[in-house]
């Protein structure tokens, strides 16, 4: 646990947010604590997601408290570590229900992952507001059970899978940095035209080996005249980043590569074409900065999920989705070169993109995801207040 003096004003809204350690859980809150006027913060994470909000919060004057709860999954085969798992969602419950009492939360939002399944049930025990928010295409395993007993699910895709109860829904999409939203607003038909053609590849937020090794050999196996005219700007794990900086230098191509990119965005806005993972929040920043993208979805995704997720942008010609799995890297060189020879495959696709993110926004009453998601928390937090049936 960090504690942190809240003042006294805190107690007049506090939000509890729940998360799992992986960025995709993580990065969606950052964007609505930054639509959050006036409130304190409650944060329940693991050991992973601490090192993300103390970062987060140590850039910003906000009143907060972070607490640690170690949560695996059940999922595993293994009895003797399901029930162990059952075991650590028992205590994260039972220290949820005291950090409830203390804390005394307006509203409790969940942003997916095991960690959010212990302070969900309390939430519902002591009838504090709750919102589960998933950021997939196929809602995940632990959303799908808190989805029952949460006032509201909020959803990233209008047509996400495997949802059971339709009544408690609302579509908000995925909030992602306004910097993002900032980059969908630029001209890209003449951002095209310039040279060299960039091509951004990173694989989440803990890189991606696939992408150091195949991908990074199949680049430098393009023909000359397309290795002349390009530039490769690479998010790599650290041991392979020399590997892959050499790599590139050896078959003289421009790259520019660094095991993390502090702001990502600004590498969104010189991108002619993007390579990446297919993650909830990845997704998220190329459907709001309207950036033509190759999804290579993780193969052992749970319930193939980020399959699901570039499925979407596929079906309605806003990307191109390359299975690793079951596609060659002839056919990922093939398609490379297609679309390097066909530059107005990039901006069909980057128009579709931006048509496709005004019929969501419309949805949102022409909000973005952060901000509507701002404004449901805040009517719930002032019909909470006029109630006051807190059982804790």
């Amino acid at each position: 646990m960090r504690n942190y003096d809240m003042g006294n004003d805190c107690k007049e809204k506090i939000l509890m947010i729940v998360a799992g350690g992986t960025g995709g859980h993580i990065f969606p809150s950052f964007s609505l604590i930054s639509k959050m006027k006036n409130y304190s913060f409650v944060i329940i994470t693991d050991q992973r997601g601490k090192i993300y909000y103390e970062e987060h919060f140590s850039k910003k004057t906000l009143n907060f408290k972070i607490f640690i709860h170690k949560v695996t999954s059940p999922s595993n085969k293994k009895l003797i570590l399901k029930i162990f798992s059952l075991f650590q969602i028992l205590i994260s419950l039972l220290k949820s229900l005291l950090i409830i009492v203390f804390q005394k939360p307006n509203v409790v939002v969940g942003f997916g992952g095991y960690p959010t399944v212990g302070p969900l049930l309390a939430a519902k025990i002591c009838n504090i507001p709750s919102i589960i928010h998933e950021q997939n295409a196929i809602i995940g395993r632990a959303n799908k059970l808190l989805s029952k007993i949460s006032n509201k699910l909020a959803l990233s895709f209008a047509d996400t899978k495997n949802i059971e109860d339709i009544n408690n829904i609302i579509f908000n999409g995925n909030p992602v940095r306004h910097e993002f939203e900032e980059i969908g607003n630029i001209d890209y038909v003449k951002s095209i035209s310039k040279k060299p053609f960039t091509i951004l590849i990173f694989g989440g937020s803990l890189g991606s080996s696939y992408f150091s090794k195949q991908l990074t050999s199949i680049i430098c196996s393009l023909p000359d005249e397309i290795k002349k005219e390009i530039k490769i700007i690479q998010q790599t794990r650290k041991e392979e980043l020399e590997t892959v900086r050499n790599n590139y230098r050896k078959h003289k191509i421009e790259a520019e590569i660094s095991c993390f990119f502090q702001n990502i965005h600004e590498k969104f806005k010189f991108a002619n074409l993007i390579i990446t993972r297919s993650g909830g929040s990845t997704v998220a920043e190329i459907l709001a900065s309207c950036r033509p993208a190759i999804f290579v979805p993780l193969p052992n995704s749970f319930d193939n999920h980020q399959f699901e997720n570039a499925k979407f942008f596929e079906t309605k010609n806003c990307g191109w989705l390359f299975d690793q799995i079951n596609n060659s890297k002839s056919d990922f060189q093939k398609l490379i070169k297609d679309i390097f020879k066909n530059p107005k495959k990039l901006i069909i696709v980057n128009r579709n993109i931006r048509k496709l993110s005004k019929a969501l926004s419309k949805l949102r009453n022409n909000k973005t995801p952060s901000e509507f998601l701002s404004d449901f928390i805040l009517k719930m937090t002032n019909n909470q207040k006029k109630e006051s049936k807190d059982l804790c």
